[in-house]
């Protein structure tokens, strides 16, 4: 192409002088002109220049707008939220709208899936490259860029990052199975007493501190392990006041990245018996902007949290002594694919800790206009059993109804459990549909929070661990 491209060119080129064809001359600087060193030449090199400079300003020029834009865009996204300034530049339906869990949510393939399809079968050249190995179901895992990946924390597509192999490096430990659950509540004279001394004002100050105090609590920041640490160090002043013969421990569970999370225990009489674990996520995210846009994480999960430290403090009040461990969790980096608690539930079934069974909510404080309230008990990615069993404790101990609803593949961190083989169920504020439209935003704060909708998910965690606690 480029010998016939020069010949066109010669076709409609001036004969040069005689002297310089006789001599062989080259043009001057290697340039086209025929007349070397003539005033034509150095114009015809001058506007070339000049021609080179404007194309590089006019690139530069528009690279730097385009940035500028986005980062504007992502910085009043980050302020704002998503209430002002729409679900998503790209235009695709909210959380609240049926834009979650949608094959069309899922980001179409780009130039960097390319180079994917090249290198995906090398697992450490990727993850050297910065990418992640992403689960979106148990079918379907992909390589992706952290890009791609706030992309889908935009779109609200559930997904868990299995980079790390931590749950498949376990897989074939086989878990040791609790005993059977109880076949129904049996425990109303402990449990009713100890569910009223759950207090509205302490949910409201531990919550409003918490989502408060913290610019963002994103797993891979510095506010992120603050955060961590503040709930380490609430955790660990109240089990000091345990009163005698109740033995209470705390221990940070560290990670790779700087935010850890958190496990406390309440010894049982038998410290070998299986576990009742009640578990939430600490950490939350700004979709625009995760390492420095306001995300007070109010309801996603600092609802939860607050949820089961409530129920820890009215345990540790009234002095509970269980027959087998419970134990509190507190996970990192669930907004990164369930990080945190791939890390302790592959830790658990690698040491053979029996488990008999996991209680999770995330999202509890947000109650929708004009819907009757409920408990949202969901239904796929658990173990019947155990739900059937939660259900039962609600209409034993609640005044509100549950409502079965499903939330996805990898839509909280019980799905760590569940993949690893243990019995687990997640409960969430409504029905999925109707639960929080400010999730992941700055407006995820407090003003949206029902404390007397999130006091009766505590009372249910009372119930569930004084049940499990004294089975």
């Amino acid at each position: 192409m480029a010998e016939e491209k020069q010949h066109t060119m010669g076709e409609h080129q001036q004969t040069p002088p005689p002297a310089l064809a006789q001599q062989g001359a080259q043009p001057e600087n290697g340039s086209a002109c025929p007349y070397a060193g003539s005033s034509r030449c150095r114009g015809a090199a001058v506007v070339r220049r000049l021609a080179v400079f404007a194309t590089l300003t006019a690139f530069l020029a528009f690279g730097t707008a385009h940035i500028f834009h986005h980062a504007v865009r992502h910085y009043l996204h980050a302020k704002h939220g998503d209430s002002k300034f729409g679900p998503d530049h790209r235009g695709e339906r909210p959380w609240h709208q049926g834009g979650f869990n949608q094959p069309s949510a899922i980001p179409p393939p780009t130039a960097i899936d390319s180079v994917i399809a090249m290198r995906g079968d090398d697992a450490d050249w990727m993850i050297r490259q910065g990418f992640r190995r992403i689960a979106l179901s148990e079918a379907d895992e992909r390589w992706m860029a952290e890009d791609q990946i706030l992309g889908l924390v935009r779109r609200k597509v559930r997904f868990m990052d299995v980079t790390e192999q931590d749950l498949e490096s376990v897989a074939s430990i086989k878990v040791r199975k609790a005993e059977g659950l109880p076949s129904g509540p049996k425990q109303q004279s402990i449990v009713v007493p100890l569910a009223q001394n759950v207090s509205i004002p302490s949910l409201t100050a531990w919550l409003t501190e918490l989502s408060t105090t913290f610019k963002t609590r994103y797993y891979q920041s510095t506010s992120g392990a603050k955060a961590s640490e503040w709930i380490f160090s609430k955790v660990k002043k109240l089990s000091k006041g345990a009163a005698d013969g109740v033995k209470v421990s705390v221990q940070q569970f560290d990670h790779s990245w700087p935010q850890s999370s958190i496990i406390a225990r309440i010894e049982g009489e038998d410290p070998d018996a299986p576990i009742a674990v009640l578990s939430a996520h600490l950490d939350s995210i700004n979709q625009w902007n995760p390492w420095f846009g306001q995300s007070p994480g109010a309801d996603d999960d600092g609802s939860g949290s607050a949820m089961i430290f409530e129920a820890f403090r009215v345990l540790l009040a009234a002095g509970f002594a269980p027959k087998r461990p419970i134990e509190f969790h507190w996970y990192a980096a669930e907004e990164g694919g369930l990080l945190g608690s791939q890390k302790v539930v592959a830790d658990y079934k690698s040491k053979g800790i029996p488990v008999i069974g996991v209680y999770h909510t995330d999202v509890a404080g947000y109650q929708p206009s004009g819907k009757a309230e409920t408990i949202g008990v969901i239904t796929d990615n658990v173990d019947a059993a155990l739900v059937a069993f939660l259900k039962s404790l609600i209409d034993e101990y609640s005044d509100v109804k549950w409502t079965e609803t499903k939330c996805g593949y990898a839509c909280s961190d019980h799905a760590s459990w569940t993949k690893a083989g243990f019995s687990a169920v997640i409960t969430s504020e409504a029905e999925f549909s109707d639960t929080t439209p400010y999730i992941h935003t700055a407006n995820d704060d407090v003003s949206h929070i029902s404390f007397d909708h999130l006091a009766k998910f505590s009372r249910l965690a009372v119930a569930f661990a004084v049940e499990l606690g004294l089975h």
